[in-house]
């Protein structure tokens, strides 16, 4: 120890400071030093750089624009209450609330729509940008909005200028996406909300992938075993496609189009409920993404009260309630797209009925990042786009290609105007009045007031055929499959007060044995449907809560018909004969904290691969999601499937399923252990929200996404859709409402995310919990407020 009475000059010089290295501090060392100063200080730099995108919730600011002031009060969660004076007042703070929260996620969904991505990821973006642009759906879009009624104009356009002010005052405080990719916004237009329709319009119809599949096989599978695949099948369907012009079309269809269906609604009369007023749940299903596609909001101006969940870049409410009515609503499963296949004549001309006709041409030009431009030519027959060309440009061998026909393709689409009329609907008849305005995509759309009406409807256009039923590819050449008009709006599907006091659907079929028309060839499972009847069935004075617990039902209907035709098969392997009698001890709760879903699972992703790839070879993969009605008919009647082709012997079902289950056990004990005790669907069924931007950095990019282990499959009500043998849990409800028409301010929303759209927000993902276990929250004016801001006019 140093003597202290020894005076400061006396005492041993202080050591030179080092840092990274010992000693004397060399020039490398303060090199280093230096550097990492430098990244300190650009870290920090940074951090405050992207902090400063957060939007701001308290205080006071002025807006150009703005025609009386305005205010935003956030609760807890973030969920805005907008109060304005005036309805162009409220539909500006909309769209600049929404642009505070989601101007990435707006940003993406135009340029989706106008085929705009390669201008920002690069050649990663040329798929969906060839596609959009052949369909050309944002040019429908622009020249759409002049056929929009006056009072739907002036909404989208007040809402385009609260986004654009909102840009213009934030220019230089983007969320961190804009800086990642060094893009600038554009100003928003009423066409790029319009685009986001037309883009649903394409993902909620019938699966015309299939179509596609079908024409391919068709050249090599019996029409009747085709028929086991799909059971509507026309044996005498008149077209195959060359394998050429099947593997073009189906690899120009982008992810952005694929058809992505799902959703739960029912409704129940005040003679079920407790309170004696109708109760009403649905919960629509869509891909997972961060952040998730739905924004809850309420919106109050004079004339304009509404309550629930909203998209960003569109300024009304697709779901919600305004006081006096609530709606929700499902996927039709509607065929609403159809495929010509068309004679070529040469690189010109398509022969037609009439005689031969020359294509109608435009070219795009793609402006690709890092990248020189691509012109892309497009080619359009009477019937619509050419899209084999986009990835088979020469198919003069074949002499054919294929056409797209679509209602997102019509000139005239006035849905915007219907839901701009739904939100201020106030009974039954002023809905179904808005719903003439419905065009595309086809929805079921279900009902309740405070009076005590619960009513249902599909509306949207549903083409009429001059022939078949749309469920394979035309002949253009003949005029067989040509549109000739739509469904009459007031003969579409409809219920009013039925005497059982309750309205369910879960994307089964909507139309009576007898119905006239052809709305779909084919319709999901009944499975969900079915089981939501049962629980409305086995409770009497039905309470909000139990609409909520309704929605998280576990119960696999599919699971638990499948598993007993599947029995205890016999194996001599013994883990996969314990895994067999565990199966067939299980209830079909799938539970993501059992193993039972998690082997069952395994078990019939195997068997079905057993059964059907051998036949179908590369293109499996288009038919490798189990579908149970299927695979039952298969292991009951049409066994010849359970055959391997590619071996001499004659396999049975029974041994199938026997060497499926013994592979799915030993893939699952790579994968998690011997020991089936630690197994758990929930270490394999997880939903995954993924950021499409800030996903991709390495390092952080994990940051950026959200996951949460989940209960469900594909069939159960609480829809758990999961991607083949990684099980990963990539579809299903992003949003889940319960309204409550006894008191409308206590019915409960919940998203599946936060929301924020930026990572760095605290409502980024703050609801996946709540979400996951269905703790919906209540948006009420009486909701205690946590922050108040004012927007009032600048000049």
């Amino acid at each position: 120890m140093q003597d202290p009475s020894l005076e400061a000059d006396d005492r041993a010089p202080p050591e030179e400071p080092t840092l990274f290295f010992g000693g004397e501090m060399s020039l490398w060392s303060k090199l280093v030093n230096g550097l990492g100063l430098a990244v300190m200080t650009i870290s920090a730099v940074c951090f405050v750089w992207f902090m400063s995108s957060l939007p701001r919730i308290e205080g006071r600011i002025p807006i150009k624009g703005l025609q009386l002031p305005v205010q935003v009060a956030r609760d807890h969660a973030g969920i805005p209450r907008v109060t304005a004076r005036s309805t162009h007042d409220a539909y500006f703070s909309m769209g600049w609330v929404h642009a505070q929260d989601r101007m990435w996620q707006m940003e993406m969904q135009r340029r989706v729509g106008a085929g705009r991505l390669s201008e920002l990821i690069g050649e990663k973006g040329l798929a969906n940008d060839r596609f959009m642009r052949t369909l050309g759906i944002y040019r429908l879009a622009q020249a759409n909005v002049e056929r929009l009624d006056k009072p739907t104009r002036e909404a989208l356009e007040a809402y385009a200028d609260g986004v654009n002010a909102w840009l213009r005052d934030h220019n230089h405080r983007l969320p961190p996406e804009f800086v990642v990719l060094g893009a600038h916004p554009e100003p928003w237009t009423p066409a790029d909300s319009l685009v986001w329709g037309r883009l649903m319009s394409l993902q909620l119809t019938n699966n015309w992938r299939d179509e596609v599949l079908k024409a391919k096989l068709a050249g090599r599978i019996d029409p009747r075993r085709l028929g086991d695949l799909w059971p509507n099948y026309p044996e005498d369907a008149p077209i195959t496609l060359a394998a050429a012009t099947a593997d073009a079309v189906l690899a120009a269809i982008p992810e952005t189009a694929e058809p992505h269906l799902a959703s739960n609604v029912w409704a129940v009369a005040g003679s079920r409920t407790a309170s004696g007023k109708p109760l009403l749940a649905n919960d629509p299903h869509l891909g997972f993404q961060a952040p998730v596609q739905w924004y809850l909001m309420s919106v109050d101006a004079p004339g304009l009260s509404l309550t629930g969940a909203t998209i960003p870049g569109v300024p009304f409410h697709l779901i919600g309630h305004n006081g006096r009515i609530a709606w929700g609503t499902t996927t039709t499963h509607a065929d609403t797209v159809d495929l010509f296949v068309e004679k070529q004549v040469d690189a010109d001309s398509y022969q037609t009925p009439q005689g031969v006709e020359r294509f109608i041409r435009r070219d795009e030009v793609i402006h690709v990042k890092g990248a020189a431009d691509e012109t892309l030519a497009v080619r359009a027959t009477r019937h619509g786009p050419v899209i084999s060309d986009l990835t088979a440009k020469d198919l003069a061998k074949t002499g054919e290609v294929v056409a797209f026909r679509a209602t997102a393709l019509e000139a005239e689409d006035l849905t915007a105007q219907a839901f701009h009329k739904i939100n201020r609907a106030i009974d039954w008849r002023s809905f179904t009045t808005a719903l003439k305005d419905f065009h595309s995509p086809v929805q079921n759309l279900a009902f309740a007031d405070t009076t005590g009406t619960i009513a249902f409807a599909t509306a949207g256009r549903v083409p009429l055929r001059k022939s078949g039923d749309g469920s394979v590819p035309a002949r253009g050449w003949t005029s067989e499959g040509d549109w000739t008009g739509w469904i009459p709006a007031d003969k579409m599907p409809a219920q009013v007060n039925p005497k059982s006091g309750k309205l369910v659907n879960a994307n089964n079929k909507v139309t009576p044995e007898r119905y006239p028309y052809s709305i779909a060839s084919a319709w999901p499972e009944g499975f969900r449907a079915q089981r939501i009847g049962e629980m409305i069935e086995a409770k009497k004075g039905l309470t909000v809560d139990d609409m909520a617990a309704m929605q998280l039902d576990q119960l696999s209907l599919a699971a638990m018909e499948l598993k007993d035709l599947l029995g205890t098969p016999e194996t001599k392997e013994a883990r996969a004969a314990e895994a067999a009698r565990m199966i067939a001890a299980w209830d079909g709760h799938v539970l993501r904290d059992r193993a039972e879903p998690l082997i069952f699972a395994a078990w019939q992703d195997e068997l079905w691969r057993g059964i059907f790839a051998d036949e179908l070879g590369d293109d499996f993969k288009s038919f490798q999601s189990v579908r149970p009605y299927v695979l039952a008919n298969v292991l009951t009647s049409r066994r010849h499937w359970c055959d391997d082709v590619n071996t001499t012997d004659a396999e049975s079902c029974e041994q199938l399923s026997a060497k499926a289950l013994e592979r799915a056990v030993e893939s699952l004990s790579a994968r998690h252990g011997q020991s089936m005790a630690t197994w758990k669907w929930g270490n394999d069924h997880v939903a995954m929200f993924e950021n499409p931007v800030l996903s991709q950095i390495p390092l952080v990019g994990k940051l950026a996404n959200s996951q949460i282990a989940t209960d469900g499959d594909d069939f159960t009500v609480n829809r758990g859709t999961y991607l083949p043998k990684s099980f990963r849990h990539l579809h299903g409800a992003g949003l889940r409402v319960v309204y409550d028409l006894a008191d409308l301010s206590k019915s409960r929303f919940i998203i599946a995310t936060g929301q924020s759209g930026n990572p760095l927000s605290r409502h980024y993902d703050d609801m996946i919990s709540a979400w996951r276990d269905n703790k919906g929250l209540v948006l009420d004016r009486r909701t205690e407020t946590k922050a108040v801001l004012r927007l009032e006019p600048g000049y």
